[in-house]
């Protein structure tokens, strides 16, 4: 199969590395990433869209456009985005783009923004047929007349899954490592910071941890709190995971998809009613349980939450329409 991958992820260059042709579109990951995108050049523009002219690719991938997006874009991006945006308001560029651009080839566009609604603008612009991979999926507001039967799911990658760290001891009994920019986080911190006074080694920077030294922190704990961020989903779930940990999560507040299974991955916790420090204090009296936990999760992330993982779910849903 010859894909061409517009996107930030570069999920298909992961699965398919001689036969991607990826161009970067996005802002950069949290680490190094495992795959990387070949330069920006006019050489690479020019090669494409003589590829894209002879029909040489079997799918294409591409990214949500979400024109309100703005912060931390460059100005080709920004004045990309103004002119995609304005293009989608005329039907007759849909079926052009159809014609010129995606004619004989398969297409599904990956959104991973925070954001539980789809871009307008993006639907608009690309055929019915393309399927929609949204991250945040909110399967309660999917009323777009332009989204009926398009729309999937789609989980957050692991940033490196090459980072393990090597076995450790435990000896933080829960973390927190992040931004405290929120509500559910404000108080799930404020819950696990009053353990140390009855004697749990508890673990919150005050300041962003390099990396490496992030995953090192969460191999040496048995709880990893992960309340949501922006969005809900949150690479923190699945890095802690990977590190041999186990996650306690909040509850999302709408009906979306949950990847980490309550109870075999990760803990679940509402964020209204439940005490986050009781919840940890119970989950500490089984330590085997939580190395048996921390053992699942990461084979469950490493075989469901990398590029690769994800690139071939996407091909599995598009077998399904066939």
């Amino acid at each position: 199969m010859r894909v061409l991958e517009i996107s930030r992820l570069g999920l298909f260059k992961g699965l398919l590395p001689e036969d991607t042709e990826w161009i970067r579109w996005g802002s950069s990951l949290t680490a190094d990433e495992p795959v990387r995108p070949e330069a920006p050049s006019l050489g690479l523009l020019t090669r494409t869209l003589s590829r894209i002219g002879r029909r040489e690719f079997d799918l294409i991938v591409l990214p949500a456009i979400h024109p309100d997006h703005v912060h931390n874009q460059s100005k080709i991006k920004l004045m990309s985005k103004m002119m995609l945006r304005n293009a989608a308001k005329a039907p007759a560029v849909a079926s052009l783009v159809h014609r010129l651009v995606l004619r004989g080839a398969r297409a599904v566009i990956v959104d991973v923004s925070d954001e539980r609604h789809l871009c307008d603008t993006t639907l608009r612009l690309f055929p019915k047929y393309t399927l929609y991979f949204k991250r945040e999926l909110d399967f309660g507001v999917l009323r777009e007349p332009l989204a009926a039967g398009r729309v999937r799911p789609i989980p957050l990658i692991l940033p490196d899954e090459r980072r393990i760290p090597l076995p450790r001891e435990k000896d933080i009994d829960v973390m927190f490592a992040g931004n405290i920019f929120n509500e559910p986080r404000k108080r799930a911190v404020e819950e696990a910071r009053s353990l140390a006074q009855r004697g749990f080694r508890v673990f919150i920077p005050d300041k962003p941890l390099p990396y490496p030294v992030f995953m090192e922190a969460l191999s040496r704990a048995w709880i990893v709190l992960s309340p949501e961020g922006e969005g809900w989903d949150c690479y923190r779930h699945y890095e802690a995971c990977l590190a041999g940990a186990v996650p306690l999560i909040n509850r999302p507040r709408y009906q979306r998809r949950l990847y980490l299974e309550d109870g075999t991955h990760c803990f679940y916790y509402d964020a209204d009613r439940d005490s986050v420090a009781e919840r940890v204090v119970a989950l500490l009296a089984d330590k085997p349980r939580l190395s048996g936990m921390a053992e699942e999760g990461r084979r469950y992330v490493l075989a469901n939450h990398t590029r690769p993982a994800v690139a071939r779910y996407i091909l599995s849903e598009i077998a399904a329409l066939s």
